[in-house]
């Protein structure tokens, strides 16, 4: 991408970044996904990126999404959220 981006989100791991990327490219938003690691090979956050001009959408459609962050971390990981048996 050539044009300003914008963060719109963050995450603990890359697999719930790509689900957000992908469900925000299928709505017409492109996006980055950028891993934040302090030393090779050990990734801290990953941050997601859209073009400045489309960060307004890209919210809209987070605000608006049925998708919770526990549902995204469900879908990555396999693993209920801490208060669940």
């Amino acid at each position: 991408m050539t044009e300003d981006l914008t963060q719109v989100a963050t995450f603990e791991d890359e697999v719930s970044a790509e689900i957000l990327a992908g469900m925000l490219r299928s709505e017409g938003v492109p996006t980055e996904v950028r891993p934040i690691s302090p030393l090779p090979g050990i990734v801290d956050e990953v941050q997601v990126y859209v073009p400045t001009s489309l960060a307004h959408r890209a919210r809209w459609f987070m605000n608006s999404s049925k998708v919770t962050d526990e549902e995204l971390r469900f879908a990555a990981t396999g693993e209920l959220g801490h208060d669940e048996p």
